[in-house]
């Protein structure tokens, strides 16, 4: 990963930007092809070309929901049992959704050699909560906690194995804005994932929308995404309103920047506003 998380060096500070919606809009009609690779790698190339993310990064959450809305036998299958963790396993046991997302990661270290590749996944908390509405219906509750977000982190580390060969240097675990973990002892539920980011020595990060309390450190975990600075390295989110005139929080030694381009953002002035972020 080179020195994208070394910062006492005095280079500049790396920019993470997810411009995902907002280059989907500009290239694809709105329509993202995560489904074809081809295509999505040739999105890619123009997204990056125009934005310059020193990270490169493939969301796994629209690539399974555009799968899953094009393979109904896989959705039938994960409805099969109401048990809380069902859905999940079964998804992630799926060789379709695992082969197509290793060919996407090797495509996209292939036209992007030179940059840190990271992988954003579902937290194992939010992962249950999603793949259960996937199974049975947005309005599908679960009831799940510490037992069953151990055993989600179990399945997680599983899939997570099958990309020890597709020279990933990043995984990124999104957490669901209100249902954070508020300490380290929360987070210590998902340590198989964290024990497999280790021995395949990828950087794992985790991103927390809100961040009111700061977690602390954990062994594992190199750096948050939050709002704030942290107790450990942190790229610090910027709010929506900054593309629209408003002020960048501060971004201090030892931190980076993470920002994502809204869908409707103005292009005339987007360029700009990354500029004033590489400051």
């Amino acid at each position: 990963m080179g020195n994208f998380l070394d910062l006492d060096t005095g280079a500049q500070r790396p920019l993470w930007l997810d411009s995902t919606d907002y280059s989907a809009r500009l290239f694809e009609g709105g329509q993202a092809p995560w489904l074809d690779v081809a295509n999505f790698l040739a999105w890619q190339r123009k997204a990056q070309g125009l934005v310059r993310s020193d990270v490169i990064a493939l969301p796994a959450e629209p690539v399974i929901a555009a799968l899953l809305a094009n393979n109904a036998e896989l959705r039938s299958a994960m409805a099969a049992k109401t048990r809380v963790l069902f859905p999940l396993k079964t998804l992630l046991a799926d060789s379709m959704l695992r082969d197509h997302l290793i060919e996407m990661l090797r495509g996209l270290r292939a036209c992007f050699s030179n940059a840190p590749l990271a992988l954003a996944i579902p937290s194992p908390r939010r992962w249950i909560a999603r793949s259960y509405a996937q199974a049975f219906g947005a309005d599908a509750g679960c009831d799940a906690g510490a037992d069953e977000y151990d055993s989600a982190s179990m399945y997680v580390a599983d899939f997570l194995r099958v990309f020890s060969e597709s020279n990933l240097d990043i995984v990124l675990l999104d957490e669901t804005d209100g249902n954070e973990p508020a300490s380290s002892a929360e987070i210590e539920w998902y340590r198989p994932v964290l024990n497999i980011a280790t021995h395949y020595r990828w950087m794992m990060g985790l991103r927390l929308p809100r961040a009111e309390t700061s977690p602390g450190t954990v062994d594992g975990v190199g750096f948050y995404i939050a709002p704030r600075g942290l107790d450990i390295t942190t790229g610090i989110s910027t709010p929506v309103e900054f593309w629209t005139g408003s002020s960048a929080p501060p971004c201090l030694p030892g931190q980076f920047r993470f920002a994502t381009i809204p869908v409707d953002a103005n292009p005339e002035s987007v360029l700009d506003r990354i500029a004033f972020l590489r400051q």
